[in-house]
């Protein structure tokens, strides 16, 4: 019976064109949306077609899409636990990042599922670190049925501190087929003004913000 539902999951999955790219933890306020949306317009400055599904009820990632004056983002709400299945529908996209709910449910796991690659944002504490490890448990229960890459993202660190590295040695022992990024986004005011104004940091007049965002995008897909 598992090798049918492998098979099924598998056959489903080649269907779509588009990479998807699932932002998700089960502990809220660690970022998922704000990474997200930098994501997707930074992808669009590439000249990606690209989607971004807000399957979280807050639907900050809808409200972020709404700020936004050009129209070179596609977004959608979807908060059923059917994204494994929904997305395949679509077709002539080039990526689709799906920003998830702060909640272990089943949208949640459905998001997981879709994907091809999950960011795990971690702030630099112990409590997002136990976080983790519960997002690890349920990424383990989908790669039975299919190959998910994982990163962990260590995010809102603030800057000029020893966090980076003591976050770095905390985490890296999780699982060794959950990688940690280098890359490291810090705590910068460049982040929330951007948002509210539904641009992403590389549009924004802040350097250092701008280069972690592109950094991110680089090593995450050239």
């Amino acid at each position: 019976m598992l090798d049918i539902v492998t098979k099924l999951v598998n056959k489903l999955h080649s269907t779509k064109d588009a990479m998807i790219i699932t932002i998700g933890n089960t502990k809220g306020g660690v970022g998922k949306s704000t990474i997200a949306c930098n994501l997707a317009v930074t992808a669009a400055c590439h000249g990606k077609k690209s989607l971004l599904i807000d399957a979280d009820v807050q639907g900050s990632s809808l409200t972020f899409r709404a700020s936004r004056e050009r129209d070179d983002i596609q977004a959608l709400a979807v908060t059923t636990p059917t994204l494994h299945k929904d997305l395949n529908r679509f077709s002539g996209l080039d990526l689709i990042i799906i920003d998830s709910g702060g909640r272990d449910n089943a949208v949640f796991r459905s998001a997981i599922m879709a994907s091809d690659a999950l960011i795990i944002p971690c702030l630099p504490s112990q409590v997002d670190f136990w976080a983790a490890s519960d997002v690890i448990e349920i990424l383990k229960e989908a790669r039975v049925y299919k190959d998910i890459t994982a990163y962990f993202l260590l995010n809102q660190l603030i800057p000029h501190t020893n966090l980076a590295k003591d976050a770095r040695e905390a985490i890296k022992d999780f699982d060794p087929e959950v990688k940690l990024l280098a890359t490291v986004l810090h705590n910068r005011v460049a982040y929330k003004n951007s948002f509210g104004q539904g641009q992403g940091v590389i549009e924004w007049p802040d350097a250092k913000a701008s280069d972690e965002i592109k950094s991110l995008y680089q090593e995450l897909f050239i």
